[in-house]
């Protein structure tokens, strides 16, 4: 659910460019903005992950 959602989101904030940028030409610093959005996401990520580890300690108790 959350990759998805990372994906959209990832697309809708470079513009929907795809490829890695080239490693020779720096990249602007991010804005406070992007750097809250970034946490966000992170923090998105590491529930989706708590999540998944719960219900797979639940399935293992159930045995």
């Amino acid at each position: 659910m959350i990759r998805p959602l990372l994906a959209a989101c990832v697309l809708a904030v470079d513009g929907g460019v795809t490829g890695a940028p080239d490693a020779s030409t720096p990249l602007p610093p991010l804005s406070r903005e992007d750097l809250e959005v970034v946490r966000q996401l992170e923090l998105l990520e590491n529930l989706d992950s708590a999540a998944d580890l719960e219900l797979l300690e639940e399935l293992s108790s159930t045995r």
